[in-house]
């Protein structure tokens, strides 16, 4: 049975994806933006994967309506992307926690490049163009990251908060 959601949590919750919102939009040299890291994306799967009690598909949509804003992508292309995304790491939740975080690292690098995939599909249809090899390296640099930022959100997290 799972416990409760504490103030603690859901204010942890709300201003951990506003900082990913914030850090998504901050301007990166050119060199290093290609590779940014998905953070709301990792930040949203972090909390589908230890707080499952937590909404999270609206979340997911609003947070991916806000970034086609504000990235001025077609509306829609993120949030259907986000949305995705956290219905294959709810779907799969009980997979990805039985497993050491390397492991679930491994096993969520199909989820990041299913996004990454469907970011490319819905800017070819909208005819937005871009490197084909770049839009990969999102994948990447969110694998790559995913254990740090797992780590990070592990000693943020209250220290008498337990499953």
């Amino acid at each position: 049975m799972s416990r409760p959601s504490t103030r603690a949590t859901w204010t942890a919750y709300l201003l951990s994806l506003l900082l990913g919102l914030v850090l998504q939009i901050v301007q990166l040299p050119e060199s290093l933006a290609a590779a940014r890291p998905l953070l709301p994306a990792m930040l949203l799967a972090y909390w589908a994967l230890r707080e499952p009690q937590l909404p999270m598909l609206l979340p997911a949509f609003l947070i991916g309506l806000l970034m086609d804003v504000l990235l001025g992508t077609p509306m829609g292309q993120h949030a259907i992307g986000l949305l995705v995304l956290i219905y294959l790491v709810v779907s799969l939740r009980s997979f990805f926690i039985v497993f050491p975080l390397w492991q679930a690292t491994l096993a969520l690098i199909p989820a990041w490049v299913i996004y990454c995939f469907l970011m490319y599909w819905i800017d070819g249809a909208t005819h937005h163009t871009a490197d084909r090899w770049l839009r990969w390296l999102p994948a990447l640099s969110t694998s790559l990251s995913w254990p740090l930022l797992w780590s990070v959100m592990e000693l943020i997290r209250q220290p008498g908060e337990e499953e």
